[in-house]
């Protein structure tokens, strides 16, 4: 039997770590920033679009260095 490896922040490589020390958001934080629902910066993360890393069954957001495609929907009155 294998042993299911946990992700820590101890797993993420040095480079990495020490850049985004101050940088470091959770999912909703981030989604927050970027005027985005949480689910969709969670898809942005798995397809590599945002930087992060996945701890354990959570994500951790590096960089908010991400720009929308397409203008948000106006909400009809």
């Amino acid at each position: 039997m294998s042993e299911k490896q946990v992700t820590t922040l101890d797993n993420i490589p040095a480079s990495v770590y020490n850049n985004h020390m101050t940088n470091i958001y959770s999912v909703n934080e981030a989604a927050q920033k970027l005027g985005l629902d949480p689910s969709q910066v969670r898809r942005l993360l798995k397809k590599g679009k945002i930087e992060g890393k996945k701890l354990g069954r959570d994500w951790v957001v590096l960089s908010l260095d991400y720009k929308r495609r397409r203008k948000p929907k106006r909400s009809e009155k």
